[in-house]
């Protein structure tokens, strides 16, 4: 249970941007990044996962991305026993806990989220694990609260395109392209480039359709939720380490009190 005295430190440190969390670099350097946002999710509809390591539990929405090494993650529905995770110990050290077994636990209204700085991810103190974070990506379909229940749909539906995700579907704007007689032949991106450089438009506007068609038909989804009994690391300006459920993080950051 923290102090008052510790909810106002942590509050003060986030306003002025120096409260922060364990992170993972893509080196594989453990550091402590900035938390430059904390995030309430609701997540009525989604399904939620329980995962244990040899440390303990840890519990996401399905989709939650899980760090297999500093560079690449899986969903956490998706992990199979024996799988070696990315982790951190108490003595700050990058280890490897295997992921054992899930279970599906009930449906809940909330989950929650932070950003950190950079490379956006971060460490789950108690399974030691190190998961993706929700970053400034993404964003909210938030219609204005006064056109009655469609206020309601405000929930996490999309985000803006990484290069390796836009890059399929200018991929498929160019098949699209190529299927039409007379059949052009184009074949590739390198192709399109050398060969018929004046239709670089064309494949970019045909790539927006396909990814716009994977928002409207659902393709992505949510994967940005944690419990919110969800034990964090936090260090403050004045170098204490403090312990704090991400529940408890978003009241002391977030509300108006």
């Amino acid at each position: 249970m923290l102090s008052v005295q510790q909810r106002d430190k942590i509050r003060a440190a986030f306003q002025v941007g120096d409260l922060r969390v364990q992170s993972v670099s893509p080196e594989g350097d453990v550091a402590w990044k900035r938390v430059l946002h904390v995030h309430q999710v609701e997540v009525p509809w989604e399904t939620i996962i329980e995962s244990t390591t040899a440390f303990g539990p840890f519990v996401l929405t399905a989709g939650h991305r899980v760090f297999l090494t500093p560079t690449l993650k899986e969903e956490a529905q998706n992990l199979a026993t024996g799988d070696c995770l990315l982790g951190v110990d108490e003595a700050g050290e990058v280890i490897y806990p295997m992921f054992r077994l899930r279970q599906k636990l009930p449906q809940r209204e909330f989950m929650y989220d932070l950003t950190a700085e950079d490379w956006h991810n971060f460490v789950l103190h108690r399974s030691r694990v190190v998961i993706s974070n929700c970053p400034d990506r993404n964003y909210h379909f938030r219609p204005p609260e006064h056109e009655a229940d469609i206020g309601s749909y405000n929930r996490v539906f999309g985000y803006v395109w990484e290069d390796y995700e836009l890059l399929t579907y200018l991929k498929q704007a160019v098949d699209w392209w190529d299927m039409f007689p007379p059949r052009t032949y184009v074949g590739n991106l390198q192709n399109l480039t050398i060969e018929n450089p004046s239709w670089r438009t064309a494949i970019q506007y045909g790539g927006m359709m396909f990814a716009l068609m994977a928002l409207a038909i659902n393709w992505v989804h949510e994967e940005f939720s944690v419990s919110s009994v969800t034990i964090l690391r936090l260090s403050l300006p004045d170098g204490r380490e403090v312990e704090v459920p991400i529940g408890e993080m978003y009241d002391i950051c977030c509300s108006e009190g």
